[in-house]
């Protein structure tokens, strides 16, 4: 099938507050340039490509929005229509044991969220795609980047995914190829872990070669609670159980509204420690008396996943290439020690707008052009707030003790355990035996329907749908699946995939060859197969546009 080719100065690939931010305010600088100028008007043309179906559908987070930021992107957001918000009441910090829980007697400045928001990550992108589509910045949903085009080692265009396709790669009546758009800059940011991202990895070398990426899982659920259980604004974070102390996560409350609450769990995803269940633990935090006093006779709304980019300062991929920048998680804009990403979102978006502009101003889009991009974040509140955030995620490496011990005296005493230490990713630990046991009390558990759930009835409010008959989306080779799922995993892991996927995508059936199957159209698209993969065997990849989850409130 031959190609469509069209022709943009710049695409921006993935619709989130990263994205939109920067299409909407290099809009605004074009704009405010031709008002202003008697000379030669500036004339953009962009596109930005969502693979989700509805706007915002693929966007979940807790969340809590500084939105001292919106003030600087948008003065008057609010006028604008910025979706329902609820300003911050009053937090706790807890720790959980099994039945108990114990408050933190005072919180550090930088856990606290005075004049914060509690939002709807989802709510906020739709709202931003509206707004770019009011404004003239053509937004092509249900349209998956699927690879960059590099030429003469420059991004020069990123290829969308094909239309009507079988399961067996063959095209279907009415098949559609996707199109090649060039571009003269790729902006990309596909949140945590995505396929253009790791193309772009293997032709640049972007991550820094002494510190590598972690990331955590999150899974969410949005509830309707009865009246007088929470006050609106009350958040509520907690550590410990059900946790072991050698595994980082926590859990989060948010009182969206006196009726709605957004709750989740975040739990580490890694290939050193592949026995976890981000689903499982959701599930358990539920049952402790804390979390249950809230929901108890309630109705659980909508549920979804997402991978975080934990890895901090320290782990940041460069920022731009030749032909392409990165923004927001993608970049690894996110501070895990505040919680908070969407303001660091919209900060870089903004950044790789006002270096969009001048290249276009000056007609130069060359790596040194591009390359500003760096030196503003090197002088924005963002890099500060990054840098001396740095050293909080990997303080928790040796446990969660320890890193409670370091994080204490590094904020209580500015300047203190500044020796730099690097963390990568554990290699794997062959541990049948932790496995069974782990299993073991899995398969204990009972959902009952009413607080606690199965992963089929959670994937049920997630609205996840994705067009049966096509290609699937997750690889994994014949051989691997042969030599690896059925062999070395089995017996090392005891296949651990059917644990660590928050959807039930995969499942092991050694009584029928191959003895993997999966489940793709189950897929939430938030990536821990990926990440989690002891062997590294699995790679996501988008699946035709217009598949996956369609939140509406996460």
């Amino acid at each position: 099938m031959e190609r469509e080719t069209l022709d943009f100065d710049i695409v921006f690939a993935g619709a989130g507050p990263a994205n939109l931010a920067a299409a909407l305010h290099l809009r605004h600088l074009v704009e405010q340039h031709n008002g202003h100028c008697a000379g030669t008007r500036l004339e953009a043309e962009i596109a930005v490509l969502e693979k989700g179906r509805s706007p915002g559908g693929h966007l979940l987070s807790g969340a809590i929005l500084d939105p001292a930021v919106m003030q600087k992107f948008m003065p008057d957001y609010r006028e604008q229509g910025f979706p329902d918000a609820s300003p911050v009441s009053r937090e706790s910090v807890w720790f959980l044991s099994e039945r108990r829980k114990f408050a933190l007697p005072y919180l550090p400045e930088p856990f606290r969220n005075d004049g914060n928001l509690i939002v709807s990550l989802s709510e906020i992108g739709a709202w931003m795609q509206r707004l770019a589509e009011e404004r003239g910045i053509p937004v092509l949903d249900s349209t998956a980047a699927v690879s960059p085009v590099i030429h003469d080692g420059c991004v020069t265009g990123v290829i969308t995914d094909d239309k009507g396709r079988d399961r067996d790669g063959r095209l279907k009546s009415g098949a559609e190829p996707g199109m090649q758009l060039n571009t003269r800059a790729l902006v990309v940011g596909e949140g945590a872990r995505g396929s253009l991202f790791r193309q772009l990895d293997r032709e640049f070398g972007l991550q820094p070669p002494d510190a590598g990426q972690t990331y955590e899982t999150g899974v969410k659920e949005v509830w309707r609670i009865a009246e007088g259980r929470v006050q609106t604004g009350e958040i509520h974070h907690t550590f410990g159980y059900p946790l072991p102390p050698a595994v980082y996560g926590g859990g989060w409350m948010y009182a969206l509204s006196a009726r709605e609450v957004s709750l989740g769990f975040v739990t580490s995803a890694e290939p050193g420690n592949p026995v976890i269940d981000p689903h499982w633990n959701l599930q358990l935090f539920k049952e402790h008396p804390l979390v249950r006093s809230i929901l108890e006779d309630g109705e659980m709304i909508e549920y979804g996943a997402k991978a975080i980019t934990s890895g901090g300062y320290d782990a940041m991929p460069k920022l731009s290439g030749p032909g392409f920048l990165l923004t927001g998680e993608t970049a690894g804009m996110l501070n895990m020690q505040r919680l908070k990403g969407i303001h660091l979102a919209v900060q870089s978006g903004m950044m790789a707008a006002e270096t969009l502009f001048e290249a276009l101003k000056h007609d130069d889009f060359s790596p040194s052009r591009l390359s500003s991009y760096e030196e503003r974040f090197a002088r924005s509140a963002a890099h500060d707030e990054l840098h001396n955030a740095r050293d909080y995620r990997r303080n928790f490496d040796q446990g969660l003790y320890k890193g409670l011990v370091k994080s204490g005296l590094k904020l209580a005493v500015p300047g203190i355990l500044n020796a730099r230490s690097t963390s990568s990713p554990k290699p794997p630990v062959p541990g049948t035996r932790t496995f069974e046991t782990f299993t073991r009390k899995r398969s204990s558990f009972r959902p009952d329907g009413k607080l606690t759930f199965s992963r089929e009835d959670d994937l049920y409010r997630s609205t996840t749908l994705h067009e049966e008959d096509q290609p699937c989306h997750l690889k994994i080779s014949p051989a691997d699946i042969r030599d690896i799922c059925a062999g070395r995993c089995s017996e090392e892991f005891g296949n651990p995939c059917t644990c660590f996927c928050p959807a039930g995508v995969y499942e092991i059936d050694h009584e029928h060859d191959p003895v993997l199957r999966i489940n793709a159209s189950n897929c939430l698209h938030c990536k821990t197969c990926d990440i989690a993969d002891p062997y590294g065997i699995i790679t996501w990849t988008p699946p035709e546009g217009g598949g996956g989850p369609a939140y509406k409130q996460s």
